[in-house]
């Protein structure tokens, strides 16, 4: 019998729980739910949290899961996506643990394509599977694929943060030890949580652990309204103004050998923000603090290791100045994906 049928039909393989926050998402999370609740995957505990909805959340969650035994329901006052996974967080008691947002859909595998590699090779301690964003459910959107890449930590950063070919940043499509946890928390009331924390989960694997990357798409991003890619420019934007400052601070001391991984993601994501702050004509005091950072980040990098396509729009966008990048980069947000 193969690994994953054998995973999908015994409850002697370890437990894993999957930690699912919500907030106000009516709209979607029945459809969400019930994505988790029919994973294959026998020994398997699911914690919602709900962050303080004001809707009909908590009712949906509460019809859905009755008498599934599996289902651990916690409330909590609302404080934001970092704070109610970290509370859930503080409930998990399984050796791995995974994240899925409250409106996004997963394969019935999911968690099974992500335990695979945990049961392959002991040294693995992050596993991640592929996803699509979409602005709605798509019936042909997931992938079946055996092969697994193991990389050592650093390359398995450096691939993360690049982004290559279908894999993310993002906390979610993504399985982890959960020790990486003990010493580190998503910060409270900041966007672009899961870029700050990401450097410190890897920084507390050793040389020697492995990333394993699954060469199959389990999970569907859905672009809604609220969400951080189309969503519109807001203060809490400039977030990501201190997190790559800081982070590539921390890198160069952690993980400096992925140094340019590392600046060419957050060149990325802060000229996302730069393009939103566009979009949205927002306050030129904004803009400006914007545009001074990705000044700053492009005088970090090493030529000589070669550039990214989007670290090259950048400098492009660097040359004709503030001013004069704006139209550019107005034409440019119609033809590139986000951060």
């Amino acid at each position: 019998m193969r690994l994953e049928s054998r995973l999908n039909n015994s409850f002697n393989y370890p437990e894993v729980t999957i930690v699912l926050p919500a907030y106000n998402a009516q709209k979607y999370i029945k459809d969400t739910f019930k994505c988790v609740l029919s994973q294959i995957y026998k020994n398997l505990k699911i914690i919602v949290v709900d962050d303080g909805s004001t809707d009909q959340t908590l009712d949906i969650i509460k019809e859905l899961s009755q008498n599934d035994k599996r289902v651990t329901i916690l409330s909590k006052e609302n404080g934001g996506l970092s704070s109610a996974r970290n509370y859930g967080l503080t409930h998990v008691t399984s050796e791995y643990v995974t994240f899925v947002d409250s409106d996004d859909y997963i394969d019935t595998d999911y968690v099974t394509k992500l335990m695979e590699p945990f049961l392959l090779n002991d040294n693995v301690m992050i596993s991640l599977v592929k996803y699509v964003r979409t602005s709605f459910y798509l019936a042909n959107g997931f992938s079946n694929n055996n092969k697994i890449e193991f990389l050592k930590r650093d390359a398995g950063f450096n691939k993360c943060l690049l982004q290559y070919k279908g894999y993310d940043v993002s906390a979610w499509a993504k399985m982890y030890k959960t020790n990486l946890f003990e010493e580190n928390k998503y910060v409270d009331g900041i966007t672009y949580e899961d870029l700050e924390i990401l450097p410190k989960l890897f920084s507390e694997i050793n040389q020697d652990g492995m990333i394993a990357y699954v060469d199959s798409v389990k999970y569907q991003y859905m672009r809604t309204p609220n969400s951080i890619i189309t969503g519109s420019f807001q203060e809490r934007d400039l977030d990501i103004l201190d997190i790559v400052r800081n982070g590539l601070a921390f890198v160069e001391q952690r993980l400096p050998n992925s140094r340019e991984a590392y600046l060419a993601k957050a060149i990325a994501a802060t000229f996302s923000v730069y393009r939103k702050a566009i979009r949205a004509n927002g306050e030129k005091e904004d803009r400006s603090k914007i545009f001074e950072t990705l000044k700053w980040l492009a005088r970090q990098v090493n030529m000589r290791s070669g550039l990214t396509k989007k670290e090259i729009i950048a400098f492009l966008v660097l040359m004709l100045g503030e001013r004069g990048s704006i139209p550019l980069v107005r034409m440019l947000s119609k033809f590139l994906k986000e951060g």
